[in-house]
């Protein structure tokens, strides 16, 4: 009976302490956090480099707030040049090691330009519109977005994803590396699309589609199109889904 007591005291003491551990690392992650609120304005289309999450709304309105490690706060820059506004470290992010948060939520009237470099993702709530519109994406991140405009020029550099919907009468799709373009919800007339590598373009047209295909890339389209200029080298190809 006493050894039975004597090892629930022990469990007892071992809970304790795991929960007390916890409490001490929730309390140390909330402390390091901050959140910041910044004023900008000016601006019709985005640029973001580095490991963040950025989360885009169409709204009407302009501002940039930072969730973000409060070590960090002071070394990220958020600045409008050229009508781009530009989100980003001042020196490399690759020299901020261990970053636990780092969510950006910008508000905006209208976005024509959407650019995100890096490894992080950039999501948008809401429709970017421009008569002639792009999209550009470095590296390993990820791109979400809706797009109405008479033109769209999407270009990955990398392994990233621009998953994209909406409507277009021509999209120019570039892709150098494993990159993907998901268009499959996108309706276009006419796709031009230049892929070095192995990556994908996933598309909807209605009219025609041509494409450069250097490697082992794809484009794959849906709809009524039929298929225009192709150049290939490698095993690379054209083709309708099924």
């Amino acid at each position: 009976m006493r050894l039975i007591n004597k090892k629930q005291a022990i469990m007892k003491k071992i809970i304790c302490s795991m929960m007390a551990s916890l409490l001490v690392v929730a309390v140390a992650f909330t402390a390091s956090a901050q959140t910041v609120t910044r004023n900008v304005s000016g601006y019709n289309g985005i640029a973001c480099g580095g490991p963040f999450n950025v989360f885009i709304k169409i709204d009407g309105t302009e501002g940039v707030k930072l969730d973000v490690d409060a070590n960090i706060v002071d070394d990220i820059k958020t600045e409008v040049e050229n009508g781009i506004l530009k989100v980003e470290f001042k020196d490399h992010w690759k020299n901020h090691r261990n970053i636990q948060r780092a969510n950006i939520y910008i508000s905006a009237k209208t976005v024509g330009y959407l650019a995100n470099s890096g490894s992080g993702n950039a999501t948008v709530d809401g429709v970017m519109t421009a008569e002639n519109a792009k999209i550009a994406l470095s590296g390993s991140g990820n791109i979400k977005t809706a797009v109405k405009s008479g033109t769209l020029d999407l270009r990955i550099s990398g392994s990233g994803s621009i998953d994209v919907k909406g409507s277009t009468g021509m999209a120019d799709c570039h892709i150098s590396g494993s990159g993907q373009i998901n268009g499959k919800s996108l309706s276009t007339e006419t796709v031009e699309a230049s892929i070095a590598g192995s990556g994908d373009v996933n598309i909807m047209a209605s009219k025609k589609v041509s494409a450069r295909i250097a490697g082992s890339g794809s484009v794959v389209y849906s709809g009524s199109a039929t298929i225009g200029e192709t150049r290939y080298a490698g095993s690379g190809r054209v083709s309708k889904a099924d």
